[in-house]
C-alpha cells in the first residue's frame, strides 16, 4: 500500500499496531467487509472471490488503512515516522516566498471520512494549501485527522518556527 503511487503522504504502520484489536476499536462499523479488509492489510487474505468483490475489499482495505493511520500517527512511533518525513520535506514546501521553503504537514479539516480532502499546513505562515499532485488531492483528510499537526508540535516544540516580522 505504502509503495503505491499517491500514497507517499502515509507512513508505514507497525504490524503490532495493526494486529492489536484495541487500536481497531469501532472501525468495523465504518468499513465494509471489515474482516476481509483487515486480512488484506495484514497480508493474511486468502479468499477466492470474483474481481468485483476483490475490488470492493481492496477499496475497504485502503479505507481501513487510512482510518488506522489517523490513529497511528498520534502515537510516539507514528509521530517519529511523520517527523522524519517532515524533515525531508516529503509533503512539500510552502509556496510563499517569505516562508523560504518551509516544510509542510498533511492535515484534515474533519475527522469524519469523506468530508474533505487532505490539506497541507505551513507552520511558518500558518496557512493551508491544496496538494500540487492530483493523486494527493484525492486523499481523505480524515486519514490524518484534525489534531495530528497540533500533537506533533506539542511533542516537538523546537519545530515551531519563530514568528518573524516579514
Amino acid at each position: 500500500f505504502i509503495a503505491s503511487r499517491g500514497n507517499e503522504y502515509f507512513c508505514e504502520i507497525d504490524e503490532e499496531y495493526l494486529t492489536d484489536r484495541f487500536n481497531l476499536t469501532g472501525l468495523n462499523a465504518d468499513v465494509q467487509y471489515y474482516q476481509y479488509a483487515l486480512d488484506l492489510v495484514t497480508d493474511v487474505f486468502d479468499l477466492d472471490c470474483d474481481d468485483d468483490m476483490r475490488e470492493q475489499i481492496e477499496k475497504s482495505a485502503r479505507h481501513l488503512y487510512g482510518l488506522v493511520h489517523a490513529r497511528y500517527i498520534t502515537t510516539t512511533r507514528g509521530l517519529g515516522k511523520m517527523l522524519e518525513k517532515f524533515k525531508k520535506s516529503d509533503f512539500g514546501k510552502c509556496p510563499r516566498v517569505l516562508c523560504h521553503g518551509h516544510p509542510l504537514l498533511p492535515t484534515g479539516l474533519s475527522d469524519l471520512p469523506a468530508t474533505a480532502s487532505v490539506k497541507l499546513y505551513c507552520s511558518r505562515c500558518e496557512d493551508l494549501y491544496n496538494p500540487k499532485s492530483s493523486r494527493h488531492a484525492t486523499i481523505d483528510g480524515a486519514y490524518f485527522g484534525t489534531s495530528f499537526t497540533n500533537i506533533l508540535f506539542q511533542v516537538f516544540p523546537a519545530l515551531v518556527p519563530e514568528k518573524t516580522k516579514e
